[in-house]
């Protein structure tokens, strides 16, 4: 019966090193990726919406260049804030579900002043609407572009969706299921609480250096250089949030062992005590 509870221990005790990995890597997933106001803070933090910014600007002097059109059509198209509210509003819509549209009204407004200022300034007048609409559509696709780096959003939101919602689902079942591992194993006095959780620091520490090992943080491009760099933080943080489970867990895996080979030790020298007395 004891051997056979002690194979039992073991076992639930593996069961529960590999869901406590599983369940720490949920914690990070939804304290970043999945973490809209930690997304937001990360964009601030790293400068993004300035970078994404210059990119726009950029991207647009090199489509006008044989436009024969002025630069300073590009004089106060968009504000930093702008994008901003432009990327929040794609942001809403992967984590709330959100349907608010992308507005150009405004941004093609703003654009169709500037042309036409910029041609009443060198006395030119349209002579092909037709080509200015075509060019301020392609203009603000340029703008959209990287706003929604690069459709991403669009293309991918069903699926962000539905990752969340078993993400979510995953989150309760797991910690439902770790807590009852967790008491049946305490219960049974089938084997020490402390090496599941020892073990789960141990592979957390594993894993984090094999994504250090993998991956080149600093040369990683994803889409293009500001969201690689937001990807890169990401990343970054996600393995260290591992590291700092990971020592949070062999710390308490061996504080717990210490102390229930401890009181095991105590157990073995109170039985045996009583044993000699039994037998005087």
């Amino acid at each position: 019966m004891h051997k056979t509870r002690k194979i039992i221990g073991y076992s639930l005790s593996f069961i529960l090193t590999i869901l406590l990995v599983i369940f720490i890597v949920l914690i990070i997933l939804k304290t970043t990726i999945f973490n809209e106001n930690y997304v937001l803070k990360t964009f601030d933090n790293n400068n993004y919406y300035k970078l994404v910014s210059d990119k726009i600007l950029e991207n647009m002097e090199d489509y006008m260049r044989s436009s024969g059109l002025d630069k300073e059509i590009l004089t106060d198209l968009f504000t930093e804030e702008d994008i901003k509210n432009d990327v929040k509003k794609y942001l809403d819509k992967i984590y709330k579900d959100s349907n608010i549209k992308f507005d150009d009204s405004k941004l093609k407004e703003k654009l169709v002043n500037n042309i036409n200022d910029s041609l009443a300034k060198h006395n030119l007048k349209i002579t092909d609407q037709e080509a200015i609409d075509s060019f301020v559509s392609e203009m603000v696709k340029l703008y959209q572009n990287e706003v929604n780096i690069y459709n991403i959003v669009d293309n991918h939101v069903n699926v962000f969706h539905k990752f969340n919602n078993i993400l979510n689902v995953a989150f309760i079942a797991l910690l439902m299921v770790c807590l009852l591992l967790l008491l049946s194993i305490i219960l049974m006095k089938a084997h020490c609480i402390g090496a599941p959780i020892l073990a789960s620091g141990l592979i957390l520490i594993f894993l984090r250096f094999v994504i250090y090992e993998k991956i080149d943080f600093k040369n990683l491009l994803v889409i293009s250089d500001e969201f690689s760099k937001i990807i890169n933080h990401v990343l970054t943080k996600i393995a260290n949030d591992m590291a700092l489970c990971s020592y949070i867990f062999i710390g308490l895996g061996i504080i717990l062992a210490l102390i229930e080979s401890i009181m095991h030790a105590k157990r073995r020298k109170h039985h045996k005590k009583l044993k000699i007395d039994a037998m005087q």
